[in-house]
């Protein structure tokens, strides 16, 4: 039975990244389709051969990392390796919460270590190359340390919540891990802008002006006070732009990157935040909180299932149940149910996008959405041509010339 067990995880891990690469490589291999005649201003030929050369890249890098990704994991499933981690906590600390703290953050640190490898040759190669990376080799470092620091913290808090209301809640474990991480998703949504962002950037008021100024008139018109407009110094990283609400009532505030404002005319900034504020018109943001909650909800149910399975640990030479480790097989478990789990709440996200797209042009800003949709996917590297599949399983937004279709059919 033990080695029926180490097949099917093992056949869980290969098939799953099997199934990942093959739409991986059936979106590359559509990178050469027709461009659709709607978007086919978005890029310059030269420019349009840069976007080959750079999804080129991308992809085969993508396919080495995650490649090399799925044989440290399977290394260390099948080499002991994890007993070796029980043992060195145990030789560390005779508290259980602890050792349980210790076991993940050894195997945390291994990927950490290697992953630092992966992202520094993205960000200093492939970006840096095609003119997206402005970040500094220091600024890097300081990154990695700070993300560093706050995984340990809110992550380590987080396994040890978990095992303590495991070891202490008995039957009520789910509704109290339920409760406790539903809490700590809308704290994060209410004051992610105001403790996290500024670890990592500089926010400051959007300065009086022309901008500001239709923002407020517009927020008028269609009855949404606009509290707060922060410019965040997005540009010291990259040129890529965006623009987001954060915050939920009276904490929500408008968060544009400084690239934004440089690449975009004012009327067009108004139309991609009056596509943000039909997400709040449509009540999408309680509809994400919902959807978060049923995730939360199936992936306490398979925690559960693994923690409750001994035979899961004890097949990779676990006396029992090993809290630590059942959080590692919980995430080989969760991984096929996430792709369709996925899928259904990307067609809710991309349904969405619609829905938000229309609000801004039945609002008087047709034209200038149409206009910032193009800015956003040529200066951001947006793919014109994804494969149908790929969109269906992956994408939260849909496809630029698809959105540019939808919006073109608006009347008005």
């Amino acid at each position: 039975m033990e080695t029926f067990i180490i097949i099917l995880i093992v056949a869980l891990m290969i098939g799953t990244f099997g199934f990942k690469l093959w739409l991986s490589i059936l979106n590359y291999n559509n990178r050469t389709a027709p461009i659709p005649k709607i978007v086919n201003d978005v890029y310059e030929k030269e420019e349009y051969d840069k976007w080959l050369k750079y999804s080129m890249e991308n992809y085969r890098f993508s396919l080495i990392e995650s490649v090399f990704g799925i044989v440290l994991s399977l290394v260390i499933l099948l080499s002991g390796l994890f007993i070796v981690f029980k043992d060195i906590s145990e030789v560390i600390s005779n508290n259980l919460s602890i050792q349980i703290l210790i076991f993940i953050g050894i195997y945390f640190f291994i990927s950490y270590f290697f992953d630092i490898f992966f992202s520094y040759y993205a960000k200093f190669s492939i970006e840096e190359r095609y003119g997206f990376n402005k970040s500094t080799k220091k600024t890097f470092v300081i990154d990695k340390i700070k993300s560093l620091l706050l995984t340990i913290i809110f992550g380590g808090g987080l396994v040890y919540l978990l095992f303590t209301l495991y070891d202490k809640a008995g039957n009520w474990f789910f509704i109290t891990s339920w409760a406790s991480i539903v809490a700590i998703m809308l704290f994060v949504s209410m004051f992610y802008v105001k403790l996290i962002v500024p670890l990592f950037n500089k926010l400051k008021p959007l300065e009086e002006g022309e901008l500001k100024d239709k923002i407020n008139a517009f927020g008028t018109k269609v009855g949404y006070e606009v509290t707060k407009i922060s410019v965040i110094d997005a540009s010291k990283r990259s040129t890529k732009l965006n623009a987001y609400f954060s915050g939920l009532g009276k904490m929500k505030q408008v968060v544009l990157y400084d690239t934004l404002i440089e690449k975009m005319s004012p009327d067009e900034i108004v139309a991609v935040l009056a596509h943000e504020i039909g997400h709040s018109k449509h009540k999408h943001v309680y509809s994400g909180i919902i959807q978060s909650s049923i995730m939360i909800s199936v992936n306490l149910g398979v925690l559960l299932f693994t923690l409750k399975s001994p035979l899961l640990s004890t097949a990779f030479g676990f006396d029992d149940v090993h809290f630590g480790f059942g959080l590692i097989i919980f995430g080989v478990l969760l991984s096929p149910i996430s792709i369709i789990i996925g899928a259904i709440t990307s067609g809710i996200s991309r349904k969405h996008e619609y829905q938000a797209d229309k609000y801004a042009a039945d609002n008087g800003f047709k034209v200038p959405m149409m206009n910032a949709l193009k800015i956003l996917s040529k200066e951001n590297f947006s793919n014109l041509t994804p494969h149908p599949l790929y969109v269906k399983l992956t994408y939260s937004h849909p496809p630029v010339a698809d959105r540019l279709q939808a919006i073109e059919a608006i009347k008005g």
